[in-house]
């Protein structure tokens, strides 16, 4: 597969709002532009309609600067405008706050200028549930009811029928500009609530929307990164297995290889053919690891290049791997008691604990050790014992200086993937001396349910190879 037909991570719909999202700054600076247009408008508007028309002329008559446009009223009503601007130009951080202190400071005559504001007011409605949430949404549009309703109940009181000079969401809301009773007083505030209603129910729509969408696309990216995680993890513990598995092969062979050469240096000039087969046999036991290293190493390749097929050695190639290092020149015995659980992973661990048991035999107690190999399947468990009785007195020295202090380690960790325990220390001079290689792996219960009908149970006396229950 491609890199192009690869799943992509998904983005937030609709071109023209994912540029006002890359751009969030751009959107409020001319969101405000077009409010202070928009207030410069009210301004003028209101200086050039402030006449009053004369019957008996027949003309119209200019009475002047309106009294909220006149010193010092005209710095609160500039004033009222900066505000106003910094609450729409902060709505994303402060929605809440900045539609409060809309509410507060357009209390009072504002003419024609109210339509900015009120469009202001709507547009901090909204922002509200879309950069909070749907609670403090109803709490600013109670907010804003009040708000309405104090302002329009204030002006009627005071004998004005300008209703939407005094209530930006009266202006959006009211066609007429005259109010004569306590019933168009109640329409006109009914009205307002029903436009404060629906700006609340676009911005709560909206606000649900794209916190859904901001949460299907996190999760998405999460996911990756779960997926990167433990792909890097999957990479980690097949490294791992890899160099546990070269470590066996190579400390096997070469420890296996070394110690038929040395056989055969000592052996060249009394019996040159012995000597012959024992280099013989290092050379078949270096092809042999050869042929696995580079199995093991197929994996690791390009598709291009497959990897031989084989399967990895299991219980039933220890008869082939004790003859090698009997070839080698230890005395091994091997006993295999109970039937095969079926669990191929397991069966290869297994046989890298009988591998690594003797090869530190023949590292460390030398040509013509004897060992023992018991082998012990049971139904819910497999034990193994690698014991050997040390030296051999008048032999030659052991192979020394090849010991890495990761042959156990990486046995550990076998025992430890399939819920088991490895020991391993010197045995006592009353028991006979040498060392012990003890392990217990545990069947998994995929693999010991298909033997159990064929397995009978083993006497609960029976004893573990080393004498340990």
């Amino acid at each position: 597969m491609t890199p192009d037909a690869e799943v992509r991570l998904p983005r937030p719909p609709g071109v023209i709002r994912r540029a006002f999202a890359a751009h969030p700054r751009a959107v409020d600076i001319t969101i405000v532009v077009w409010y202070f247009l928009g207030s410069a408008l009210g301004f003028t508007l209101d200086i050039a309609t402030s006449t009053t028309w004369d019957e008996a002329t027949g003309s119209s008559t200019w009475e002047g600067v309106p009294a909220h446009l006149m010193w010092p009223w005209v710095l609160i009503a500039i004033l009222r405008v900066l505000i106003i601007a910094a609450a729409l130009l902060f709505r994303r951080r402060f929605p809440l706050v900045g539609l409060i202190v809309i509410v507060v400071v357009t209390f009072g005559e504002q003419g024609i200028q109210a339509l900015a504001n009120g469009v202001a007011l709507m547009f901090l409605l909204y922002a509200v549930p879309v950069y909070r949430s749907v609670a403090a949404g109803w709490v600013a549009y109670g907010i804003a009811v009040a708000a309405s309703l104090l302002q329009s109940a204030l002006s009627f009181w005071r004998g004005s029928a300008n209703f939407e000079a005094t209530s930006p969401a009266n202006l959006l809301a009211a066609e007429s500009t005259s109010v004569q009773s306590i019933g168009e007083l109640v329409t006109i505030s009914i009205i307002s609530a029903v436009w404060l209603l629906a700006i609340l129910m676009l911005g709560i729509n909206l606000g649900n929307r794209r916190r859904y969408i901001a949460a299907v696309i996190d999760r998405a990216h999460q996911l990756a990164r779960e997926r990167d995680q433990l792909a890097q993890l999957a990479v980690a513990e097949e490294r791992s297995r890899i160099a546990r598995e070269m470590h066996d092969i190579v400390a096997h062979s070469v420890s296996v290889m070394i110690a038929l050469s040395e056989g055969a240096a000592r052996a060249s000039e009394r019996a040159p053919e012995a000597a012959a087969d024992a280099m013989r046999r290092s050379a078949e036991t270096g092809r042999t690891a050869l042929a696995e290293m580079r199995r093991l190493l197929g994996a690791l390749h390009s598709s291009g290049e497959e990897a031989d097929l084989l399967p990895q050695p299991g219980v039933e190639d220890l008869p082939q791997l004790v003859e090698g290092f009997s070839k080698a020149g230890l005395l091994v015995t091997l006993d295999v008691q109970g039937s095969a659980a079926g669990d191929r992973g397991q069966d290869l661990a297994v046989y890298r604990v009988v591998q690594e048991g003797l090869t530190n035999v023949l590292r460390y107690a030398g040509t013509g050790a004897r060992v023992r190999v018991a082998l012990d399947r049971e139904a819910d468990r497999t034990t193994v014992l690698v014991r050997d009785y040390g030296p051999v007195p008048g032999a030659p020295p052991p192979v020394a200086g090849l010991g890495s202090g990761r042959g156990l380690a990486g046995l550990a960790e076998r025992a430890r993937v399939f819920g088991g325990k490895i020991e391993s220390g010197p045995v006592s001079a009353g028991s006979g001396g040498g060392w012990r290689l003890w392990a217990v792996l545990p069947v998994s219960a995929a693999a010991s349910g298909a033997e159990e009908a064929s397995t009978p149970p083993r006497d609960s006396s029976e004893r573990s190879p080393d004498g340990n229950r």
